[in-house]
């Protein structure tokens, strides 16, 4: 008889302080920032601050609490971790030892793997292709220190999202399950009640690593349609005879789903003919934030006027902002 896939993997135990102390001055400890992605100057500068905050008791005792929170339960229903909203009260601790934000989540995630590795492997992702789930936390620091010019990290509960196991990266695109409404999914519509039908899809990101080349595109949806109808086979167990079977139905909310593209960069553009792909079940004009965002690296409050414009996507994101016309982001499906 088959044994049906865990729904969850559970931390097989707690930290104490002391636990976390050597594993943060451990003298691998360099090697594992490399394979989650910290490198170059974001662990120059990480690095000589792991003493200070393992001798402070009081920071100590944080990261070991935060580590306990992450490592708790990777898997398909688990509790989420919000570390967005404990962000000020983080960040002040951390002033005694570094300015800046998101040290303490930084320290308290590179000491737990454990349990979403656990749960990659359950689910037949490859120990290689875990660690480069895990990487992502290296390129999110990468991204704050170019909208900053400082170690840090902004995306807090994007990243712990990728700590509860839910998140792939398969070749240009990084795929994540969650559960959408089936009346949004299917008519664009709006909510109408709690107890309103949903189903499991496959979520699609854009990671800011490169062009988005079509074939390359190509190659990561067939890659996930293969990876999540393999590993995921049971989260068809109940669905209509109607819907489309899981892993062949993508979602995806990104600032990228606009028809914007063609006028800036062309309808042949990679980025045009990436937009093109979705039916969109979703606008929202109000995006002008996340333009800036992911085509500049900063964040509100900037003056559009003064943004660089070596690109056409700059000239075009910068003059949009510049002129009030702002930007419209999009929520797309995609069948394949």
């Amino acid at each position: 008889m088959t044994t049906a896939p865990p729904v969850l993997v559970e931390s097989e135990d707690e930290l104490e302080p002391a636990a976390v102390a050597a594993m943060l001055t451990a003298p691998s400890y360099p090697s594992l920032l490399e394979l989650l992605g910290i490198i170059g100057a974001d662990a120059e500068d990480l690095l000589p601050l792991v003493g200070p905050a393992t001798a402070d008791h009081a920071l100590l005792a944080e990261v070991t609490s935060l580590a306990n929170q992450l490592r708790a339960a990777a898997g398909l229903e688990v509790p989420e971790v919000d570390l967005a909203a404990r962000k000020d009260e983080l960040d002040a601790l951390q002033q005694g030892i570094a300015p800046g934000e998101g040290l303490l989540a930084i320290l308290a995630l590179t000491v737990s793997t454990a349990t979403v590795r656990r749960w990659h492997g359950a689910r037949g992702l490859s120990p290689e292709l875990s660690w480069t789930v895990l990487a992502d936390l290296g390129r999110q620091m990468r991204v704050h220190r170019t909208g900053t010019g400082r170690l840090g990290l902004h995306q807090l509960n994007w990243v712990t999202g990728n700590w509860a196991g839910r998140l792939v990266h398969l070749g240009r695109l990084q795929f994540d399950l969650s559960r959408r409404r089936v009346a949004r999914l299917e008519h664009g519509a709006e909510r109408t009640g709690p107890d309103e039908p949903q189903r499991w899809v496959v979520g699609t990101h854009i990671p800011a690593t490169g062009p988005l080349d079509p074939a390359e595109v190509d190659a990561s949806f067939d890659a996930a349609v293969a990876y999540f109808t393999e590993h995921y086979a049971d989260l068809n167990a109940d669905r209509p005879a109607d819907a489309p079977r899981f892993g062949h139905e993508f979602t995806c909310d990104s600032w990228l789903l606009s028809d914007q593209f063609e006028e800036i960069t062309g309808s042949e553009s990679n980025l045009a003919r990436f937009a093109a792909r979705w039916q969109l079940i979703g606008t929202d004009p109000q995006g002008a934030d996340g333009a800036l965002f992911f085509t500049f690296g900063l964040r509100p409050p900037v003056d559009p006027a003064a943004l660089p414009r070596r690109t056409r996507l700059e000239r075009g994101v910068a003059d949009r902002l510049a002129d009030g016309r702002g930007w419209t982001t999009g929520s797309g499906r995609l069948l394949r």
